[in-house]
């Protein structure tokens, strides 16, 4: 009898023991299996960015390609930069505006890292038109928005309004524009 005790303690004692076992190790592997879904879903999101990438390298290149297409619309060439000239003095004249320091400058002042990026794309240069208007605030404003406004290739870089000392009710606008153009410009 006390043998199958013994053996009655003993098989009821394993089996406690390995229905412990069975549980931590089954505690365990829930725990890994959590860990594997967390890595899944980091892969998954990671996939997903992934795959915008590619539509965000497009957007980025339809966009540098727009602003590209947008240079080449500024582009002026040289008797075309005379025009613009004559229709800035045309304009200040109905105004009642007087110009004053009218300076081309020859020079390509387009910086030399965006040089590097263009290099092989387009030849583009980009020179300075820099002018002085005496007038009427008002009649400057009107001049600066109309000269924007219009479907001139020069684009407003610079301008700075101070008063005229000489004429009490006007001022004096410093204006710089630039002009993108080819290497002939």
């Amino acid at each position: 009898m006390i043998k199958q005790k013994t053996k009655y303690f003993i098989l009821t004692s394993l089996t406690i023991m390995l229905i412990i076992i069975y549980i931590i190790d089954r505690n365990h592997i829930k725990t890994q299996i959590k860990d594997y879904e967390t890595d899944i879903s980091g892969i998954n999101s990671a996939l997903l960015t992934g795959s915008n990438i590619m539509d965000e390298v497009n957007a980025i290149r339809e966009n540098y390609t727009n602003n590209i297409n947008m240079v080449d619309s500024y582009t002026i060439s040289g008797s075309e930069l005379i025009d613009e000239i004559q229709n800035i003095k045309a304009l200040a004249d109905k105004l009642k505006i007087s110009i004053n320091d009218l300076e081309i400058d020859p020079k390509n002042t387009l910086p030399n890292i965006f040089k590097a990026f263009i290099k092989d794309q387009i030849q583009l240069e980009r020179q300075t038109l820099s002018f002085n208007l005496s007038g009427d605030f008002l009649d400057i404003g009107n001049f600066i928005e109309m000269v924007e406004n219009s479907k001139s290739p020069l684009r407003l870089n610079y301008c700075s309004i101070s008063l005229d000392t000489l004429d009490p009710r006007g001022v004096i606008a410093q204006l710089k524009y630039v002009a993108y153009g080819s290497e002939e410009l």
